[in-house]
């Protein structure tokens, strides 16, 4: 393990696969951090304050800049955080569990784009419902599901789950459930905007033949000097 990352307590289990950085801090006990190979050089910022956490990444990653945050000055603990393969991420990405029993499930081949928060709680300030005295600042955890893409300076709060194959438009803030696969989201608040939506990473992933891939060369087409007379 690298000087980069210092531990402090009993009964953590912390493997790092080939190509990831680790630097942070753990303070605590009976942690579990394990983090496969990555695809590319990937440093991720780490700092857990609390007991009995939970983080893995699936494989080939591409993360080029991630800091994750379980607790604060006030531990947290039994949180988990899920992320699946092939996930890749730019610059500026955070993503803070401040709150005990937090949870965050990333499905496999998502795509998040640069300087995306998600913030699973409010702690340590505190949210009470004044009548009765009950606690309100409980999650039911963050859930996206498989391919989605996250677009730039993204904001997602607790208790929000988003569908497979769908596309969340930059700068939007999302604080609700969205069951719906292959939409877009957009907004403040976010909300749908478009269905029946399909996204590809790169033109070379096209199916040759294919519907996507007759639409988008016929458009290239249009523009392509090449083609002048």
């Amino acid at each position: 393990m690298s000087d980069a990352f210092q531990q402090h307590g009993q009964g953590n289990v912390v493997r790092v696969g080939a190509q990831v950085a680790l630097a942070g801090m753990l303070v605590g006990h009976h942690n579990h951090i394990e983090i496969a190979d990555a695809a590319i050089p990937s440093p991720i910022t780490l700092r857990v304050h609390g007991h009995h956490n939970r983080i893995v990444i699936g494989g080939a990653s591409e993360i080029k800049g991630l800091a994750i945050s379980i607790g604060n000055h006030l531990p947290a603990h039994r949180t988990t955080i899920e992320i699946g393969d092939e996930f890749t991420i730019e610059v500026g990405g955070r993503f803070l569990l401040y709150n005990s029993g937090s949870s965050l499930r990333i499905g496999r081949r998502c795509m998040f784009s640069s300087g995306i928060t998600l913030r699973c709680g409010e702690s340590p300030h505190l949210i009470f419902d004044r009548d009765t005295g009950a606690y309100l600042d409980i999650s039911e955890g963050v859930t996206i599901g498989d391919h989605v893409w996250v677009g730039e300076g993204v904001y997602i709060t607790k208790s929000v789950s988003i569908g497979d194959e769908s596309v969340v438009g930059a700068r939007s803030v999302v604080t609700r459930r969205f069951t719906e696969t292959h939409v877009a989201i957009a907004g403040n608040p976010a909300r749908v905007v478009r269905e029946h939506v399909q996204w590809i990473r790169n033109p070379g992933l096209l199916e040759e033949g294919s519907a996507y891939h007759r639409a988008f060369h016929d458009r290239q087409a249009e523009f392509d000097p090449r083609e002048e007379p």
